[in-house]
């Protein structure tokens, strides 16, 4: 149908166009694609400009009702256009990258509605995997196509019907569901296989009600041009996918019948299809608030500030799924911040000081750093690896040269040629990506060049090539060349023939990036090691070119456009359901993200799920502030010297300034004593000291010492002065230094009181310490385990690409040997036939020659009567 409009339905989900509306549609699409090209002649932003003439012919403020969205490359044929529609008309545009669209979108966007950011509004979004169908009519050529309440939103490529063949998996299928396909209802009822493996994904859509698929033939143009059959107009059958049924944030995947389609007056097209055809489909809608930016301004601060904390804290809680979209959600808020170079740049130093001396597992594991800067060189490098690799993958997919070199695979005649197109391959590829054939990413070029200028801080210059080579090669380039359509560079699933030829090039690529030479596990690529040794010194100066801070190549700076508010949206709902499925004590340890993630929950309504957070999580613990000058007051206890003191200068409490306390004048018999001063040892009295004595013991000579009895009752219990400050002039010395005694009689008790808690803590501390040691020694021997593992694991997936290669080879030589059984049972067929019909023929040559003989006998007796006739018999009479 037309964008913008619907197609006419009917009960069956079926679409009926006349030839009419067909011939309309042919010319409106022609017309869009001549004014692409036209204006991808005169260079996207200007070309953008001419049909727009400064906004003032579309007046987008005025129709509130206007629509701007990208436009999928399968409809036009043309990558990076989109339109704007409104009441009256659809304008078309083409752009010459996919992050220039996106920033003319958003300039776009914002001319409608300016205040964009500031209000609540909702995102719809389709991802789509056209996997495969089955059980459909051999020898023929499909598609599907992709509508929304009726409109036209997407188209697969057209892939002819084969037998069922060993794919690699995808990243848009299961397993389980492709050995399902297979295996339940493939060839085994009698239907064929067909292979897409498509991926679709559509944002900015309208509210969305109804998700069909249909199903249409491909007829040969030839034939189409002279025919009058108006069935080809109509699909053979449509799917029609709930849309409660791939709602949330996961994908489903299921296969799906496929109802024909039945036009009026006609049985339908039940014969063209199997009683078993069905599609299987894996999708995701979601329907995301996006909140007004003011709501996420704490959250963003947070992410932007304690993003290497954050990641520390929920990587071990993180599946390998949520790794990769909690990585893509933050490189995507960080860009648009501006911090996702220093975020890249600190997960790639954590990651080489996690690893340490095990630098050959550098972004080889599934960690937020891998899937970070997977995202990331996604995001910003688009550009540069369609001009590196763009030419390169359209020449391959149209040429019909054969690179195996396996010879069990392969004739040996053909061996020898098979293996100079793929060294003409390799090279072709190795000199498009040493010689920057595209301007390279300044971001790329900033974060690897900061990268080894932290390894050779280090001493240790070869980690920081080694980061380079896995990052740009091992997770991006040869990724590319591996699975093309999953990193835009063509839509179509490579033909078996093309996808060997991809697998092989990204051998040699990924070699030649890491130095190595192929052994005795792949013999039959021995013959490229002289190619990856001639090339080495290539591929070194290339590392150094784009990791080097003075070298001056030629660069492009990312120019696409992030929605900011609608990323946090993204990263706050994948938050949430990380955490709040977590037990208790995970969830205390996030503290204060729960927190600032339920506020923002607050604002999505009464269903949206919450974290439940515990109530002392927090609750800051209360901290004693010191006065201003503590070292003028002189505490009565010294073990109050040992509280916490807050660093900060707290002159300020209660709106109130704090005054400068006075040292205490004390009325009691113990005398002050500054902090500082030493102690004044304990005054012990001679018997030349005159001591306040009754009358009968003054009558005693002086140079006589006084000796009395200890009173024990007045020891063991002393009766307290009414009043604390009224001094008793009587025996006014001797209850001076009983106080004093029992002064500092307090202060060492206190003393031998703190001496034992410290010794405790000592104790403490040494046996947390040897615990500490203890985990670092079982941590060190997890890691070494598993990198036991992690390599063992390595082994075992290099087997199973061994055992899936024997695997296709067996494929392919059973489909062989199947087409050779089913030639011989022909031949055997009419060889029976043909002993049959001999049987009948010898069976009436018998009868023939019985008659024959009969014949032959009754001639001979005929012969025999004419030769001696009977004498006739005469009468003597």
């Amino acid at each position: 149908g037309l964008p913008g409009g619907t197609r006419p339905k009917n009960q069956d989900g079926g679409v009926r166009v006349s030839s009419k509306k067909k011939k309309l549609s042919k010319l409106y699409y022609l017309c869009q694609i001549l004014l692409c090209l036209f204006l991808r002649h005169y260079g996207s932003r200007e070309s953008v400009s001419i049909p727009v003439g400064g906004l003032g012919s579309l007046d987008l403020s005025a129709d509130t009702s206007t629509v701007i969205r990208p436009v999928h490359s399968s409809i036009l044929g043309e990558k990076y256009c989109f339109e704007v529609i409104n009441s009256e008309n659809t304008h078309c545009f083409g752009c010459s990258s996919a992050a220039e669209r996106d920033r003319w979108i958003e300039d776009l966007r914002r001319a409608a509605q300016p205040n964009k950011d500031n209000i609540e509004r909702t995102e719809n979004s389709l991802c789509l995997w056209v996997n495969e169908a089955k059980d459909l009519p051999p020898k023929r050529r499909y598609y599907c196509e992709v509508h929304l309440d009726g409109t036209l939103f997407a188209r697969t490529s057209s892939r002819a019907v084969g037998k069922p063949a060993n794919r690699p998996s995808m990243a848009g299928e299961s397993a389980t569901g492709s050995l399902g396909g297979i295996g339940a209802n493939g060839s085994g009822t009698g239907g064929c296989q067909l292979f897409w493996g498509e991926f679709f994904e559509l944002d900015n859509l309208p509210c969305v009600s109804q998700i069909t698929l249909h199903l249409f033939r491909d007829e040969d143009p030839k034939k189409k041009r002279h025919s009058r059959d108006e069935s080809i107009l109509h699909p053979l059958g449509s799917v029609a996918i709930p849309l409660a049924d791939i709602q949330g944030r996961t994908y489903q995947e299921k296969w799906y019948p496929i109802t024909p389609y039945k036009a009026s007056g006609t049985a339908g097209n039940k014969e063209l299809l199997g009683q078993q055809a069905s599609l299987r489909i894996r999708a995701r809608f979601q329907n995301l608030k996006v909140l007004p930016m003011e709501k996420y301004k704490e959250f963003a601060e947070y992410v932007t500030v304690d993003y290497v904390e954050m990641c520390r804290s929920l990587e071990p809680l993180l599946s390998v799924k949520e790794k990769e979209e909690l990585a893509g959600a933050l490189v995507h808020v960080l860009q648009s911040i501006g911090k996702a170079k220093e975020f890249l740049v600190d997960l790639g130093s954590a990651e080489v000081e996690r690893l340490g001396e095990k630098e050959a597992l550098i972004f080889r594991e599934n960690t937020l750093a891998t899937k970070a800067i997977d995202e990331y060189m996604k995001l910003v490098g688009q550009k540069y690896l369609i001009d590196t690799l763009g030419d390169f993958i359209t020449r391959l997919y149209s040429s019909t040269e054969n690179c195996e070199v396996d010879p069990r695979k392969c004739p040996a005649s053909e061996l020898s040629n098979n293996q100079k197109h793929l060294k003409e391959t390799c090279e072709e590829v190795v000199q498009k990506i040493v010689e920057l054939h595209g301007p390279f990413p300044e971001e790329l070029h900033k974060i690897f060049s900061s990268w080894v200028e932290l390894c050779e801080d280090q001493g240790r210059a070869e980690i920081g090539q080694r980061l380079i080579s896995a990052s740009l090669f091992l997770r991006f380039l040869c990724p590319a060349i591996l699975s093309p359509s999953l990193f835009g560079l063509t839509q179509p699933y490579p033909e078996p023939n093309t996808l060997r030829t991809l697998t092989l090039t990204a051998k040699v690529i990924q070699n030649l990036a890491n130095f190595t030479l192929f052994g005795e596990k792949e013999e039959y690529m021995l013959f490229m090691n002289e190619f990856l040794q001639q090339h080495w010194d290539g591929m070194r100066g290339f590392l150094q070119t784009v990791s080097n801070v003075d070298t001056y190549i030629p660069m492009t700076s990312f120019d696409g456009y992030v929605d900011l508010p609608l990323r946090l949206a993204v990263l706050h709902g994948l938050l949430v359901d990380i955490i709040y499925q977590k037990d208790q004590d995970t969830i205390d340890k996030l503290n204060p993200l729960p927190s600032i993630l339920n506020q923002i929950t607050e604002s999505l309504g009464p269903e949206a799920p919450r974290i439940i957070i515990s109530s002392q999580m927090g609750q800051s613990k209360p901290v004693y502030v010191p006065p201003k000058d503590l070292g003028k007051y002189s505490p009565h206890q010294s073990s109050l010297q040992q509280l916490p003191v807050d660093s900060k200068d707290q002159s300020f409490q209660d709106g109130r300034v704090r005054r400068e306390r006075k040292p205490v004048t004390r009325t009691q018999s113990a005398p002050h004593r500054r902090p500082g001063h030493a102690k004044h040892a304990l005054k012990r009295q001679t018997s030349s000291e005159a001591l306040p004595t009754s009358d009968h013991e003054q009558e005693m000579g002086p140079n006589q010492p006084l000796i009395s009895s200890p009173n024990t009752s007045a020891s063991i219990k002393r009766q307290p002065a009414p009043v604390p400050w009224i001094i008793v002039s009587q025996n006014r010395e001797s209850s001076e230094i009983k106080t004093e005694n029992e002064e500092f009689s307090v202060l060492d008790k206190h003393t031998r009181e703190l001496s034992e808690l410290r010794l405790g803590i000592e104790q403490v501390t040494e046996r947390e310490l040897d615990m500490a040691k203890r985990l670092e020694d079982f941590i060190n021997q997890s890691q070494d385990q598993n990198a036991m593992l992690q390599a063992e694991v390595e082994e075992l997936r290099h087997l199973l690409t061994v055992r899936e290669e024997q695997l296709a080879s067996a494929t392919f030589r059973l489909g062989v040997i199947e087409e050779e059984r089913e030639e011989d049972e022909r031949k055997l067929n009419v060889a029976i036939a043909a002993a049959e019909r001999m049987n009948i023929l010898e069976e009436q040559f018998a009868d023939l020659l019985r008659d024959l003989n009969q014949l032959t006998e009754a001639y001979k007796s005929g012969q025999n009567n004419t030769q001696h006739p009977e004498k006739p018999h005469i009468n003597s009479n």
